[in-house]
């Protein structure tokens, strides 16, 4: 069984090869759904984040105020550092618990993880896919979603890691420059030949 860690800057098109890698048989792990859902489900976790930020993140009422964090959060390198020390741990036993149920019975597990390399998360899986795809495009991509304005794609984008240093680090690189059709080719090329190679 590999356990694959796939990576990629924002709107790479990473979780739709992910899509693609779940279509030939590979149970999907997605760190950030998983990351969200344990952040807004766990209080003691927003007094940890309010005690770090020296800010007021939970509603009166109760509830997290999710655009105060994400203002917070996404303001600089050391704010985004601080969200994922917290949060990460409580992802990493998530996805290690996602590996005993579904690691026995399948060929390829795979985590979906923006910051698979600026963490630690990248010791809990076997091999790194990196899904490229030029800045232009990228933000192209960002703006049809709609929910960021272009100044708010370009400061998220300048605190990730830089597509060159995650280029170095990856095992594999996927180029998605293309159309969707394109990608999932390339996705099933890969899946297939990574089963032969282990």
């Amino acid at each position: 069984m590999i356990k694959l860690g796939v990576t990629g800057g924002l709107a790479s098109g990473k979780t739709t090869a992910c899509q693609y890698l779940q279509e030939k048989g590979a149970p999907v792990f997605n760190a950030d759904k998983e990351a969200k859902k344990i952040l807004f489900e766990t209080p003691s976790l927003w007094a940890k984040l309010e005690k770090k930020y020296k800010q007021k993140i939970s509603e009166p009422g109760g509830g997290i105020n999710k655009s105060q964090l994400a203002k917070i959060s996404f303001s600089s390198r050391d704010n985004q550092q601080i969200l994922n020390n917290i949060i990460h741990p409580y992802v990493e036993k998530k996805f290690e618990k996602f590996v005993l149920i579904h690691g026995h019975e399948n060929q390829i597990v795979v985590a979906d993880v923006p910051l698979l390399f600026e963490g630690d998360f990248k010791n809990y899986v076997d091999e790194t896919l990196l899904i490229f795809t030029d800045l232009k495009t990228r933000i192209e991509r960002a703006k049809n979603r709609g929910n960021l304005s272009e100044d708010q794609i370009k400061k998220r984008m300048q605190l990730q890691m830089s597509e060159e240093e995650k280029m170095k680090r990856a095992d594999y690189i996927i180029k998605n420059n293309g159309s969707k059709e394109e990608l999932r080719k390339k996705i099933f090329a890969f899946y297939d030949e990574l089963i032969k190679t282990h």
